[in-house]
């Protein structure tokens, strides 16, 4: 079962590649760039780094896309930058690949994700949040209790950063209330 093999994976990135450089309606490119992100070829980093600051909004937000898993040096550092993008779904794949796929971590990496903790964007801070709590950091905790006790309808995606936080991934047996008190504990070791 599973996923089929790619149908000549080399060739479809040149091709894209092509596209890329030859190119000039936004709407092509801007498909292109997606493309690229689900090809998943690392040989295309260096083409999509250097569409990280298009004047275009959609292609940024497809470079973040794209760019998702990556782990060069070059990658996670545009990665980085589009975490400031003004353009919030360019923020948002940023913020979710550095949180949720890229395994590198550190003060620079810890550092960005919580200058994201407050993000005008629901999502964005949640995927920052995410991230935090999936590195054990413990500047998360207090973002996590107010976004968790706070009313509206996005709490679901706090209490799951919660739960990833207090290494109870997947366990929905408590509430935001009991999460809340946990993430309050000293020792955080998730138990009521």
């Amino acid at each position: 079962m599973g996923s089929p093999t790619r149908t000549f994976p080399e060739e479809c990135c040149d091709a894209l590649l092509e596209i890329i450089r030859c190119e000039q309606d936004r709407d092509v490119l801007i498909t292109t760039v997606f493309a690229l992100g689900h090809l998943g070829n690392r040989r295309c980093e260096d083409t999509l780094i250097e569409l990280r600051n298009s004047s275009d909004d959609e292609i940024r937000h497809g470079v973040a896309f794209a760019l998702c898993g990556a782990t060069s040096d070059a990658a996670v550092g545009a990665l980085l930058e589009l975490m400031s993008d003004p353009y919030e779904k360019a923020r948002d794949w940023a913020t979710t690949s550095i949180g949720q796929t890229v395994s590198i971590d550190g003060p620079e990496i810890r550092d960005a994700l919580l200058r994201r903790a407050n993000d005008a964007d629901v999502f964005v801070s949640a995927e920052a949040l995410h991230g935090l709590a999936r590195r054990r950091d413990d500047r998360v905790t207090p973002y996590l209790i107010a976004e968790i006790s706070a009313p509206g309808e996005h709490g679901h995606l706090f209490a799951d950063a919660a739960r990833s936080y207090l290494r109870l991934d997947g366990d929905r047996a408590f509430d935001s209330e009991a999460l809340a008190r946990m993430l309050r504990l000293p020792n955080k070791s998730g138990s009521v």
